[in-house]
């Protein structure tokens, strides 16, 4: 069976097998998503057409104006990039989004690339989480879209409190950076290939689409 992977599905499968297997290898059951990722969604939409095309936030989210004017100045040297597409194929070579070998995607709130340097930035309406891998990945795949980029500092961006999460990462790390993202892939393959996709009953069963009838959901 080919897989193709994502942060969110690495993730999926990282928080319960059991679920990535009902969702993405059997897909028998359907995340609709609740208000609260649906909300997110608005959120990234408004700040998209702001920064695509100048239009006005609505007044709910107005006081995100400084936020978006602060984008417009780190790229002012540079190229903007927003709601980018980034996808490789099995072989790390550079794919479309729909492409039948496209393997890794990722798509990028904000790329900034001015010269060797990239920005990335992620926009979080969620609660505070500073899950690292998310932005180690999409490091990895800038180093490899983008040769002359040597550094990419990133931003995990806490809308709600204006928070930020930043690190960067240099080229003489992508070795590293790719040695754990694959070991993650792998673990995927294991589960696909010895058909074992075990439950692991958390928190999250609650928002699980496959809860209704999985006997270790924790609701």
């Amino acid at each position: 069976m080919k897989l193709s992977h994502s942060y969110s599905a690495i993730k999926l499968y990282e928080n319960c097998p059991y679920r990535y297997f009902r969702q993405r290898i059997a897909k028998d059951v359907v995340d609709e998503g609740g208000e609260a990722s649906k909300h997110g969604e608005r959120i990234h939409e408004y700040l998209e057409h702001r920064l695509k095309s100048n239009k006005m936030l609505p007044q709910e989210i107005a006081h995100y104006e400084p936020l978006c004017k602060s984008v417009e100045d780190i790229a002012e040297s540079g190229e903007l990039f927003i709601e980018h597409e980034l996808v490789l194929t099995e072989n790390l070579t550079a794919t479309g989004w729909w492409e039948s070998d496209a393997w890794l995607r990722s798509k990028l709130d904000i790329l900034v690339i001015n010269g060797d340097l990239a920005v990335v930035m992620d926009w979080k309406t969620g609660k505070r989480n500073a899950d690292q891998f998310q932005m180690r990945l999409f490091a990895a795949q800038v180093f490899k879209h983008f040769p002359d980029v040597q550094k990419v500092k990133t931003s995990l961006v806490w809308l709600k409190t204006m928070e930020m999460d930043t690190e960067t990462y240099y080229r003489t790390e992508v070795n590293e950076l790719w040695a754990d993202i694959m070991k993650r892939i792998q673990r995927i393959y294991t589960s696909l290939n010895h058909d074992n996709w075990p439950t692991k009953p958390s928190g999250l069963c609650r928002f699980c689409p496959a809860r209704h009838d999985c006997d270790d959901a924790r609701v």
